[in-house]
């Protein structure tokens, strides 16, 4: 079929609009060419049938500024103006946002979705096509037709930010059979999200910062915040400053815990994170983001941004402050002086040697050294000589029994309390003597590490019906000293445990989303409990990632009996 709009002579050209994406400008192309199908218009733009109608990640941008002769800029202008790219690129590595702004000037974006993150957030890589019901009506009088914002298609972005009120979805772009048209926004062909009606003067301020975090994040550059140790002690040092962990850095739960507790129960009203909203499930999250393990999604980001700060300047001051306060470390170290002997100085080392040989006693060779008598006698031992001694509580038969018994390994304690002394004679004991100190802290680790051994071998049988957490929680004590220790060898019985579920805990991850989702659905439920019978496609637009519960009800056993619950009420 020959490709209408192409005829000698015949142009057609418009201005973009404040704020608009590439995918709508197009789709207001398509419309004012009256090319019939879509397909003709994406060949006429991007020289392919299919390839450049995505609304969230297009191709073959490099084609598409060729074919309009860079009337909307440079192909980087594009995406960093018109695209959802930028959003994603902040907390991740620059030369990845390099890789994907050639990607989406190439032929297609590959496996684009998955580097960024999105296949494995639990937040789906889809992006649902959103419009402000006030922002339709406003366009159609001052334009004569509604395009779709960027600021709108955001993820986390639920309310408007001009007039405040809930988005609506088009159920366009998500369904497979429509993916690959060009439309726009018109009065009734979106749907109101049933999570966000009803809502709270706490939620909305908290949608309402939550979406402008994410309209600041584009005008971040990539790889801004793409260190997460950098952002788990920026986080870490303002839970400090606000009371909420102890001058050591350790969280105080018992004042977190509240804070969690809340943004949970607003995130039922976020379509995103809805089926996750658990304050346990945080709370594993928000050590994952103290340890300085990356998160997968933005998103996850600015959920505690909008927590422990008042804004992305708040936390960009904050991130940097980090970085200054390291390179003082740095510096510091560099111009650390010679770190301080506690061995005898060269002076010193003159005067042991005297007394070693005995042309120096000990008393004045302490005098002359300016050191007590018992270190004294402890540097003479060291260099092999014998010291004399003048016995008053400790008698020469009683010395030799604690010999012996500090030489067989028993710790000072019971020494001491078995020949009715002190500790200090004790240690002077083990100081004056030479080679017994050297000897006995030989022995004491190699009891210590037959004892840890030993309690390890007798657990480790349970592994298979415990598996190593649970291990590690019986014997704390001896994992400890052999983790610290013998790490060679406990990695080498970890090795030979016979584990009994191969994997990556997948069907205990699944089980657990599971019984996350299925709350979700309660909750979503009590909440809206005087709507009007509820329907499938509104609670795939409040819950989507329901969508997997549907395709694979076997897995998801407790969602589908709540999901069957609701709609048969």
């Amino acid at each position: 079929m020959t490709r209408q709009a192409e005829f000698e002579g015949f142009s057609v050209w418009q201005d973009p609009l404040p704020g608009e994406t590439l995918f709508s400008w197009c789709s207001r192309y398509h419309l004012l060419t009256v090319n019939g199908l879509d397909r003709n218009t994406c060949l006429q733009l991007f020289g392919h049938h299919r390839t450049g109608t995505a609304h969230d990640f297009p191709a073959r941008v490099g084609v598409f500024v060729r074919e309009t002769r860079g009337a909307l800029g440079t192909a980087s202008e594009i995406i960093q103006q018109r695209t959802l790219l930028p959003f994603y690129l902040p907390f991740r590595p620059e030369a990845l946002g390099r890789q994907a702004e050639q990607a989406l000037c190439g032929q297609g974006i590959g496996h684009l979705k998955y580097r960024l993150g999105l296949l494995s957030s639990g937040l789906g890589a889809a992006h649902p096509l959103k419009a402000c019901a006030s922002c339709v009506r406003e366009d159609l009088a001052l334009h004569g037709w509604a395009y779709w914002r960027r600021s709108h298609q955001l993820p986390g972005v639920w309310l408007c930010p001009r007039h405040h009120e809930p988005l609506q979805v088009s159920p366009l772009k998500l369904d497979q059979a429509a993916r690959f048209l060009w439309v726009l926004p018109t009065q009734g062909c979106c749907a109101p999200v049933p999570c966000l009606e009803g809502l709270n003067a706490g939620q909305t301020a908290w949608l309402l910062k939550l979406g402008t975090l994410s309209t600041a994040l584009l005008d971040c550059v990539p790889g801004q915040f793409d260190d997460p140790a950098r952002i788990s002690q920026a986080v870490r040092d303002r839970l400090r400053a606000w009371g909420m962990a102890y001058s050591t850095g350790r969280i105080r739960w018992s004042m977190v815990e509240p804070v969690l507790i809340r943004m949970a129960m607003d995130m039922v009203c976020l379509p995103e994170l809805s089926h996750q909203s658990d304050p346990e499930l945080l709370r594993s999250q928000l050590l994952r983001l103290l340890s300085g393990r990356a998160l997968t999604h933005p998103l996850r980001y600015l959920l505690w941004i909008a927590s422990w700060f008042d804004d992305l300047a708040d936390f960009h001051l904050a991130y940097s402050e980090v970085q200054v306060a390291h390179g003082k470390e740095d510096r510091l170290r560099t111009e650390a002086v010679t770190p301080p002997s506690y061995g005898p100085s060269e002076q010193q080392q003159l005067i042991v040697l005297q007394a070693s040989r005995g042309s120096l006693s000990l008393t004045a060779a302490a005098k002359q050294a300016e050191v007590s008598y018992a270190t004294m006698a402890f540097w003479v031992s060291r260099q092999g000589g014998e010291i004399s001694r003048r016995p008053k509580k400790v008698s020469p038969s009683m010395w030799d029994h604690m010999v012996i018994e500090l030489q067989s390994g028993v710790n000072k304690e019971a020494v001491a309390l078995a020949y009715n002394v002190s500790i200090a004679t004790v240690t002077r004991v083990l100081r004056t003597v030479p080679g017994l100190q050297e000897h006995w802290h030989i022995v004491r680790h190699e009891q210590r590490r037959t004892a840890a051994r030993y309690a390890w071998e007798q657990i480790s049988g349970l592994h298979v019906y415990m598996g190593s957490k649970a291990l590690r929680r019986l014997q704390p004590a001896a994992y400890a000293w052999l983790y610290r220790n013998d790490r060679d060898w406990l990695k080498a019985s970890s090795r030979s445990l016979r584990r009994s579920v191969d994997g990556n805990h997948s069907t205990m991850r699944i089980e657990n989303a599971d019984g996350r989702m299925a709350l979700a659905l309660k909750k979503l439920a009590n909440r809206n409990s005087a709507q009007q019978r509820w329907t499938l496609e509104a609670l795939k637009i409040s819950i989507p990632r329901i969508e997997k519960a549907i395709r694979s009800p076997e897995r998801w056993p407790r969602t589908i009996n709540a999901l069957g619950r609701i709609l048969t009420i």
